[in-house]
């Protein structure tokens, strides 16, 4: 039997590199090949089974742990205990469970357009699809602590760390990253799981012991059970539903049971929700009520108040004002999608902003990308970890 693995380069999905992985010959050295949306029907009609990979900048790993004596339950609600790690709308990401079993529980975060690209391209191409998983699962992973694993992405590398830890970055940043993993744990061993050895002498890993190794079809297993499967909540595939519905009478009846007691779980958790969202907006009217209309209460909808005011535009003032380097801010912030907005302040005609990514040219980028509209900027109290990048942009809008 043979499986088709096809790894897309970005969000826009129709730039993608595919292999066969055949189970008969899983030392087979892994040999990509190169493609487009347009070859997806073409693959996939001499395939049994399908695995999509979504390209790593595009999905936020992270965990939640559950409280000693809380609920499972509270996991359908997971979004609403990381929101503070998102800066754009929960209700525009889809959120991805591993093994609820273990606690912390592992998370995976994305768009819901990328998602819904990729049910589209099932749909379209009749692709018999079994798993779609973040790219961090094609690289390997021994479980061994002090063991850093490598893999070659498009134009970048994978550095994985952990069963869900690593950092996707430009070949020049690898060294940079290997430090700031060991400034967290010992590293035994670099091993660059390449195709030829001739690759490894290109690889900079600095100062660490590194090793070559073959990179084979028996190294990637992107469909494991240590792996998550996006593939959840409002974008599984309706055959599995439809599998269960054919289930025994007394299954159904046992779901319906259930059903009940985790709607009447789901209600009492959803009503400690509303108290905390209730809260929070209230701090945010307290934060925002003195750029604000007089006619503008804490009940209205602050996000579209704060839009409507960005576009009756206040050019004709002599300085620049909170919203106007806040609509500056976001809109060099929109093509940057790894960039996420944890905290926003304003005082003395300043505009702070913190940020997280997990790409640092990006942070770089925007910065460069806000200097060449002539708008005063600096970056500070940059923090560099494993995985996660953050700081401060100040925007003076009496220098401009």
């Amino acid at each position: 039997m043979s499986r088709l693995i096809i790894r897309f380069h970005d969000s826009s999905l129709d730039n993608l590199s595919w292999l066969v992985d055949q189970s008969d010959d899983a030392s087979q050295v892994v040999n990509w090949q190169t493609g487009s949306g347009q070859d997806l029907a073409g693959l996939a009609k001499d395939h049994n089974t399908v695995v999509l990979v979504i390209a790593q900048q595009d999905v936020y790993l992270t965990g939640y742990e559950l409280p000693g004596t809380a609920s499972r339950q509270l996991l359908a609600a997971v979004e609403y205990q990381i929101e503070d790690q998102l800066a754009q709308d929960i209700e525009l990401q889809h959120f991805a469970l591993g093994d609820q079993s273990r606690n912390p529980v592992a998370i995976a975060v994305l768009e819901k357009t990328v998602m819904q690209r990729c049910i589209d391209l099932i749909q379209k191409h009749g692709l018999q699809v079994t798993q779609v998983v973040p790219e961090i699962f094609l690289c390997p992973w021994s479980g061994k602590l002090g063991d850093v694993n490598l893999i070659t992405s498009h134009q970048a590398v994978i550095l994985r760390y952990g069963e869900f830890q690593g950092i996707k970055c430009r070949p020049e940043l690898c060294v940079a990253m290997l430090d700031l993993i060991a400034a967290e744990q010992d590293i035994e061993v670099v091993n660059c799981y390449l195709q030829e050895p001739e690759s490894f002498e290109s690889i900079n890993i600095g100062k660490y012991p590194g090793e070559f190794k073959q990179l084979k079809l028996e190294h990637l297993d992107p469909g494991g059970s240590g792996t998550i499967n996006l593939l959840q909540r409002q974008f599984q595939i309706s055959s599995i539903w439809s599998k269960l519905l054919r289930s025994w009478k007394w299954i159904l009846g046992l779901l319906l049971i259930l059903v009940a007691v985790t709607g009447y779980n789901r209600a009492i958790a959803l009503n400690q929700l509303e108290t905390r969202l209730f809260d929070i907006k209230a701090a945010q009217y307290k934060q925002l009520k003195n750029y604000l209309p007089a006619n503008i209460d804490q009940s209205d909808d602050l996000k579209k108040e704060l839009i409507n005011l960005l576009k009756l535009g206040q050019s004709g003032k002599a300085e620049v004002n909170f919203l106007e380097l806040l609509r500056q801010f976001t809109q060099a912030k929109s093509v940057y999608s790894s960039i996420i907005i944890s905290r926003i302040g304003y005082q003395n005609k300043r505009l702070s902003i913190d940020v997280t990514s997990n790409q640092l040219n990006e942070l770089e980028s925007l910065l460069e990308s806000i200097e060449s509209t002539g708008q005063a900027v600096k970056m500070e109290n940059l923090n560099i970890k494993p995985g996660i990048v953050s700081g401060q942009f100040v925007l003076d809008g009496a220098s401009r």
